[in-house]
């Protein structure tokens, strides 16, 4: 079943982006899916995969923060357009109490994303990424932004920050394409953003790894050829595409998408938890604390498990109604959130070495600090 499952997404990408199969981008983005999905070869046996589960269930793999959700585009794919929740920025009472906690089980990667929103409204990003990068806790620190709300005086200091990886969600580099699927008049100050932000990278020996993520109605050839990008081709970064864009439970249709925009088909949910149950968790801008990341975009489903101002991290990803969450999955009982789901993901990646590679490297930062604290 799960092979299939995992076939059948390969299939529908490529399908979706058939017109690209000559494309360099589309044999990057399938070589990803097929990594990701199907590598056979890596595969380790029933014990050990059920042993990589057990370690994560302990502590999680990594840490996802919603510093805002709030958001100066208002994307036709997004469904930020269909937020009912208060919009508001992460309070440093709530920001230094999810560190701390993180930092006290051994820390981690370090994810500064959104469920929905942008980072870079929060006025204190820069302090938050120094404050994360002074812990020697911390690995990694992503963060996605749309690149409109960066501020270009400081993109010397945000290259130094110490943040590793930074995702530019962008619309295809188009002004009037990109006004339709952004529905913002942000185009020029964006533009300018990112090839700033590109050039003082280079300038630095590109210690920041830096992806424009094209949320486009084009095909990738005709995406990369457009001018605007044309002049920034040269600038070293990555670039990453949609196969298909995703319903937000329900919210978005068909019709919100313009042609080119395939919407992807409601998952085939199985008999085991979802991957984001096996990640790590999400401390929402209030201080809630779910298991999506992802799709629980007003934070308010049966996911929500508890809030860092109450319970600790740990406590809280311990906790008995995070283990009835898994089972219910395992029992073909699920939550509603999920059945309404177009992004489900099964457990494989704790099915091949990668996976067992991350149970070990948490199991070392947990006891690491574990036995610091006895000396």
């Amino acid at each position: 079943m799960k092979i299939i499952t995992n076939m059948e997404r390969i299939f529908r990408v490529v399908w979706n982006r058939r017109e690209d199969i000559f494309s360099r981008h589309f044999w990057d983005m399938a070589g990803r899916v097929i990594r990701e999905r199907f590598n056979i070869w890596q595969r380790v046996n029933k014990d050990e995969f059920l042993n990589n589960l057990q370690i994560i269930e302990v502590r999680p793999w990594n840490l996802h923060v919603e510093l805002s959700n709030i958001c100066n585009a208002n994307c036709i794919f997004c469904a930020y357009q269909y937020q009912t929740r208060k919009e508001q920025i992460m309070t440093d009472e709530i920001y230094l109490k999810t560190l701390d906690d993180y930092c006290e089980i051994g820390g981690g990667d370090f994810m500064l994303t959104v469920t929905v929103g942008d980072p870079a409204v929060d006025p204190n990003l820069m302090q938050r990424i120094k404050e994360a990068r002074s812990r020697p806790e911390i690995a990694r620190i992503e963060t996605i932004t749309n690149a409109i709300a960066l501020k270009s005086y400081q993109f010397e200091e945000l290259i130094h920050s110490g943040i590793s990886r930074i995702k530019i969600s962008t619309g295809p580099w188009d002004e009037k394409l990109y006004e339709k699927i952004y529905r913002n008049k942000s185009y020029k100050k964006m533009l300018r953003n990112v090839r700033l932000l590109l050039e003082k990278n280079v300038e630095a020996g590109c210690p920041v790894e830096i992806e424009i993520a094209f949320r486009s109605n084009l095909t990738m050839k005709e995406t990369v050829a457009l001018p605007d990008y044309k002049a920034i081709e040269y600038l070293p970064h990555l670039v990453e595409f949609n196969a298909d864009f995703d319903t937000w439970t329900g919210e978005i249709k068909k019709e919100d998408l313009l042609p080119g925009m395939p919407l992807r088909p409601l998952s085939k949910l199985e008999q085991e938890p979802c991957y984001w149950f096996y990640d790590g968790p999400v401390v929402f801008v209030d201080g809630s604390v779910g298991l999506c990341g992802c799709r629980d975009f007003n934070a308010n489903s049966e996911l929500v498990v508890g809030n860092i101002m109450d319970r600790s991290l740990l406590e809280i990803w311990q906790s008995q109604e995070v283990k009835e969450l898994r089972e219910s999955f395992r029992n073909g009982k699920f939550p509603t959130i999920c059945k309404t789901c177009s992004t489900y993901s099964n457990l494989d990646m704790y099915r091949r070495k990668p996976g067992s590679d991350r149970a070990d490297l948490v199991r070392s930062r947990f006891e690491s600090k574990r036995q610091g604290h006895r000396a």
